[in-house]
Order: structure tokens, then C-alpha cells, then sequence
């Protein structure tokens, strides 16, 4: 591949082949063989939940409605008393019930792990209330949930497994589109020489010179945050919330809601007073 910009030729060549399709375990499949596909999964088992009623009842109002353990416990009270004339029973008996199944789902998502932190610093005469307080922070793990999207058979169509330079046909412009279109992806994987008025040089980054690394998919992990604050589910206590996505998905993935955006970690907010704000051991 050829381009041309300001009288200087830059030759671009893929000397080692990315993206190979393997097996699970990484072993490299021969050329042109179908990959390996997961076991089929019936369409009436919705364990862990008991049937379609149960999930539905999960994912409205854990995920859709972002219900308070107060709402949900009033809902399923009310479903309660409603049933009981039929001898039956709600899908959930309270938010410890519902939370406790949703904890045991285990295809497509990833469990949820803590720990607490807590202020180890110099402390003054007057000790501020924040620096005896613990913080909890809750994360799943990120190299679970880049697997989960890779994994992801409904983007199959809408993903890229090796970092690529597209260019007009008509008249050799560079067009972007998604991650994996632009320069930075580009040059974590591959290998280029350039010629600049006669004088040879050559790049070659760190992931290409390991040969371990040679057929692999190079997965690029993007972290985002914002100010908005957490609060429902958790009591009184507030959190950032941290998003994890791959680079390797299309960008209409991501703006179609579709699971390529995940939320891995809630970072607590530390509860002071306006005069701590400005303190360099609080920030």
C-alpha cells in the first residue's frame, strides 16, 4: 500500500498475519476451516431463572427500571397478595431474593467483585471524617467482558480483528470510519518501513516482535467515565461509574445500545465538606 504526502513515500506492509481464527484454548485453526461453534442452547431453558416470567420480571426491574430494594420489595408484596387466592407465588419474594438470582446468571455476564479502600496518608491534628472512612469499590473483570463481546455472535458481521488502512478507490483518499481504521490501531500491530529523501528506516512495535503474539487478535480495551452518580440500589451511598468496550466493534455497535458498552466498576464518592474540597490529601 502506497501513499503519497508531501513528497515523501511511506511503503506500509502487514509482515506478520493477524487475526488468525482458533480454537477456545488458542490453537490455530488450518486455513479455511469453519470455527468451532458453542453448543446450542434450548429455547425454553432460562435457567437460573425458573422460566421466561421470572427473567422478564428481572430484567424490568433491575435493568430497564433500575428499581430502589424498597420499589421492589412493594411490587412483589403487592404480587404477593394478588396470587395468594390462586395458590400461587411471585416471581420473587423481595430484592434479596431477586438480587440473590441474578448474582448466579452466568452465560453472558460477568460476576461482580469488591474491595475497600480506606485514606493511609499523613493525618493532621484535626483529623478529617473522611480519612476513617472505607470506600468500597466494585469491578468486574475486564478481561472476561472483552471476551464476552468477542464472543458476541450477533457481531459478527459488524466487527474487526485486524487494525486496516482504507483508502478512495477513485483518487487514494484515506477514509475513517472505526477504531480500528486509524493510525494509532495501525501502529500498534504492524510493521512499516519508510523512505524519506533516500534514507531508510523501519518501525517495528513491541507486539510484533514477540512471536507469541504472531496470529493473534490485537484487542484494544477503552475505559470511560463520567459524573453522573449512582445511587439507586446501593442505599445512601454514591459511585462513579467506570465503561469498558473493545475497540474492535464498529461504532454503530456501540451507539445501538447493544452490549459493546458495559459498565465494569462503581468507584465510591468520598462525602466531605466544602472546605476539604481544595485539600491536596482529599483530591
Amino acid at each position: 500500500m502506497v501513499s503519497h504526502f508531501l513528497s515523501v513515500l511511506f511503503i506500509l506492509t502487514h509482515h506478520i498475519p493477524l487475526g488468525r481464527p482458533c480454537t477456545a484454548d488458542g490453537v490455530f485453526l488450518p486455513p479455511g476451516a469453519p470455527p468451532t461453534l458453542p453448543p446450542p442452547k434450548s429455547t425454553h431453558d432460562w435457567s437460573p431463572y425458573h422460566n421466561d416470567v421470572e427473567f422478564a420480571t428481572a430484567e424490568f426491574t433491575f435493568k430497564q427500571r433500575h428499581m430502589s430494594n424498597v420499589a421492589a420489595d412493594t411490587l412483589f408484596y403487592f404480587m404477593a397478595a394478588l396470587l395468594a387466592k390462586h395458590n400461587d407465588n411471585p416471581p420473587f419474594a423481595d430484592h434479596k431474593d431477586l438480587h440473590k438470582v441474578i448474582d448466579t446468571t452466568q452465560l453472558g455476564d460477568v460476576p461482580w467483585q469488591g474491595f475497600s479502600v480506606k485514606y493511609s496518608g499523613e493525618r493532621p491534628e484535626n483529623v478529617r471524617s473522611w480519612m476513617d472512612d472505607e470506600y468500597d469499590v466494585w469491578y468486574r473483570d475486564p478481561c472476561m467482558m472483552a471476551q464476552n463481546i468477542l464472543v458476541n455472535p450477533t457481531y459478527k458481521e459488524e466487527i474487526n480483528y485486524t487494525p486496516f488502512r482504507e483508502y478512495d478507490a477513485a483518487d487514494d483518499t484515506r477514509r475513517w470510519k472505526d477504531f480500528m481504521s486509524g493510525d494509532w490501531a495501525w501502529q500498534q500491530a504492524v510493521s512499516y518501513f519508510m523512505y524519506l529523501y533516500f534514507y531508510l528506516t523501519s518501525h517495528q512495535d513491541e507486539i510484533s516482535k514477540d512471536p507469541n503474539t504472531h496470529g493473534s487478535t490485537f484487542v484494544p480495551i477503552i475505559l470511560s467515565s463520567d459524573k453522573t452518580t449512582v445511587s439507586v440500589g446501593t442505599g445512601n451511598n454514591e459511585y462513579y461509574p467506570l465503561y469498558a468496550s473493545i475497540g474492535n466493534v464498529h461504532n454503530n455497535v456501540w451507539r445501538a445500545h447493544r452490549d459493546a458498552l458495559v459498565i465494569i466498576g462503581f468507584l465510591t464518592i468520598p462525602k466531605s465538606t466544602c472546605q476539604n474540597i481544595h485539600c491536596y490529601c482529599f483530591i
